[in-house]
């Protein structure tokens, strides 16, 4: 490769010691740094509004934030700082850059972090997951009684699977979303406490359908799908809660933003006393991944109260290379390949080790002492090292040494060199985006995107229901294999150790609902033309979202943990996830609907369903013995391959009895050898399974 000769140019003369507050986020501090040398026209030439909020206010630079305080809603006494959202101890809003120190310097102040981007993340897969089964439970349920939030891209309102037909005209002129908050709008909401963007009720939703004009547009189409996979009503192609109320939030993708729009849902369903459930396909990682950066505890922080839930999507990047970690007792160098001319990594390790840290770049060396931090100008760009400047973070105790750069070419290494100074210990690197490139020694561990390492939320990993469609340009085929992990679903651990992601579910290829404002290539548009395929742990995410909502319509004071429980509870595990779960990547299994029904207010044993095989093998036919529990009307025998693909169903309604099964499946075709599983299920509970030997 040609050799490029850069002459580096050293702010304050050397490595400037802990310069600036020590309460800022080092990318905040990075950005003063900055805009400090080459004032707010050249702050922005140099494409910094890529790795956080700006914007610009009377040619002053404003910045969004979030903001740790040391008393709850102490963020309101704050002077200089224009506060959004208040939950608890953490704050979203903005400040202007020239009071940024001041601000860091007020007593109420713990630390401040930068609103960093972050990025987007039925047919066959409904009922993989169970979910006929609760709609035609007893009790039975599709979602009614609560509201299913959509915080993404937005919603295609038009689209006949969020519409209902009130008056049995046949015309499906009324809307199922209550409220759509899309804060890309410029204005103000009319409604609702935030300062931007523009807010729709049910209404003025539904005067637009009738005019044929959506009062908010989905062009990326990400959030239509989403919402059709959770929520969805169409006859044909029903999402997982159609019976549901949506709540959409058409989000501009910062931290800040984020956690603003799950607020506006809470505050809704506050407003309506009902139980709402969000869904978040998105994520980033420019954090600590250990549920303490700002934007995690925000998120845990506003499910304080029963009747709400979060699912957050695991994330697509275990083969992307953005995490590199291990213990480092002595010298190790990890490779960036410059992908993007901005971007940023963060490195994290444990108070009691310190490193220094060596960047290597082109011809250029440059040594940072730990507890120092490095401005390094180039022609055209820059590039910025914070060893633990400030000493240890004040999020989670644990010393930060950040990478950020901007204006440099692409196609080029940063080579990182770490040598215990004195003592070592473990360290995990991110990139904050995989748009920004990867590390040459990257692996797939502790790859799960923030939020999803929240200890609050449930987070959703992805594996195979579908690799082969038709679509308008005929029959399409993937590489995936059926029923396996998507290779693309990130891996826990949280860097705390806690196994992620929690579950997993339909993740490819997933159809749902196309919104008519994005562009859609042929091969993924289904030949109606109203539908779409698409695949990542996004599409995953909200089958949970769906399945939350079906638990808190059956018990709307169901709180987080009862949820997560639940949903693990009753995980499903077969062949392709194996029996050892949980685990990283896996989690405790594939999502199963009817198995989180059971869990979420499990029976005693005595009131349980219980069923024995009294053919083993079974050559012929296979035979059980059942008892239904006291107070159960009927029930449901299920026998699912090793596969976990359900095979044969049937209705029992006597107290006791024998079932004779002649091993034909559903339809109609004779069962191969194998072993098979078989569960009762009822409304008072569902059996444990048995186990059926086929052998003619």
């Amino acid at each position: 490769m040609r050799k490029l000769v850069f002459f580096a140019l050293l702010c304050a003369c050397g490595s400037i010691a802990a310069a600036g507050p020590e309460k800022l986020d080092p990318l905040l501090k990075y950005l003063e740094n900055s805009w400090k040398r080459v004032g707010t026209e050249g702050l922005l030439a140099l494409e910094l509004p890529r790795l956080l909020s700006l914007s610009t206010e009377d040619e002053r630079v404003r910045v969004r934030v979030l903001v740790a305080t040391r008393d709850p809603g102490g963020a309101w006494d704050i002077p200089g700082f224009r506060p959004e959202a208040v939950i608890g101890r953490i704050a979203t809003g903005s400040v202007l850059l020239t009071d940024l120190e001041e601000i860091a310097d007020h007593p109420q102040v713990i630390f401040v972090q930068a609103a960093r981007p972050l990025y987007p993340r039925l047919d066959v897969s409904v009922p993989e997951i169970g979910v006929p089964d609760v709609w035609q439970g007893v009790p039975a349920t599709r979602g009614e009684g609560v509201i299913v939030g959509i915080v993404d891209t937005g919603v295609d309102t038009l689209h006949p699977a969020f519409r209902v037909d009130r008056d049995g005209d046949g015309s499906r002129e009324g809307s199922r979303i209550l409220w759509l908050w899309d804060q890309s709008a410029a204005g103000i909401p009319d409604r609702w406490p935030f300062s931007y963007g523009e807010d729709f009720s049910r209404e003025e939703i539904e005067q637009g359908i009738a005019w044929g004009t959506p009062v908010s547009r989905d062009t990326s189409g990400h959030g239509t799908h989403v919402a059709g996979i959770a929520a969805g009503a169409e006859a044909s192609l029903p999402g997982v809660a159609p019976g549901a109320e949506l709540v959409v939030v058409r989000s501009t993708f910062y931290e800040d933003t984020v956690i603003e729009g799950v607020a506006f849902v809470f505050q809704v369903a506050d407003a309506l006393g009902l139980p709402a459930v969000v869904n978040l396909s998105l994520g980033g990682h420019g954090g600590p991944h250990d549920g303490t950066s700002l934007f995690e505890q925000a998120i845990d922080a506003t499910l304080d109260q029963p009747g709400r839930a979060i699912v957050v999507a695991a994330g697509n990047e275990a083969e992307d290379r953005i995490h590199v970690g291990g213990e480092v007792l002595g010298p190790i160098t990890w490779h960036v390949f410059v992908e993007n001319p901005t971007g940023e990594a963060n490195f994290w390790h444990d108070e009691l080790a310190s490193f220094a840290v060596t960047l290597s770049f082109v011809d250029m060396v440059m040594h940072i002492p730990p507890g120092t931090q490095r401005p390094i100008v180039l022609p055209g760009g820059e590039i910025f090292v914070d060893n633990a400047s400030s000493g240890p973070d004040p999020r989670n105790g644990d010393k930060l040494i950040h990478l950020s750069w901007a204006g440099l070419p692409v196609g080029v290494y940063l080579s990182l060199t770490f040598t215990p100074s004195p003592s070592g210990g473990r360290i995990d690197g991110w990139l904050a985006s995989s748009d920004y490139g990867y590390f040459q020694e990257g692996d797939a561990a502790s790859t799960i995107a923030e939020p999803g390492n929240a200890h609050r939320v449930i987070t959703v990993g992805a594996y195979i229901t579908r690799n082969r469609w038709q679509s308008q340009l005929g029959e399409q085929v993937s590489g995936y294999r059926l029923y396996e992990l998507a290779p693309f679903s990130s891996h826990g651990p949280t860097r705390d150790g806690r196994i992620k992601p929690d579950l997993t579910a339909p993740g490819a290829w997933i159809l749902s609902a196309r919104s008519a404002d994005a562009y859609v290539y042929g091969g993924f548009l289904a030949p109606d033309g109203i539908h779409r395929y698409m695949a990542g742990t996004s599409m995953a995410a909200p089958h949970v979202t769906g399945v939350c909502a079906l638990l808190l319509s059956l018990d709307p004071g169901a709180d987080w943990e009862a949820l997560k429980a639940a949903l693990v509870g009753g995980a499903r595990r077969d062949a392709y996830t194996g029996w050892g779960l949980p685990d990283n990547a896996w989690g405790y299994g594939k999502a199963y609907a009817p198995g989180a029904v059971a869990e979420l207010a499990p029976p005693t044993p005595e009131e349980l369903p219980a069923l024995e095989v009294l053919t083993a093998p079974a050559v012929s036919e296979a035979l059980f013995r059942y008892t239904l529990p006291e107070g159960a009307t009927g029930g449901h025998l299920y026998i699912y391959d090793i596969l976990g693909r359900k095979v044969y169903e049937r209705e029992v309604l006597s107290r006791r009895g024998i079932i004779r099964w002649d091993l034909v499946s559903a339809t109609g075709i004779p069962v191969a050898n194998g072993v098979f599983l078989a569960v009762l299920v009822t409304e008072r509970g569902v059996s444990a399974p048995v186990r059926l030997v086929v052998q003619r």
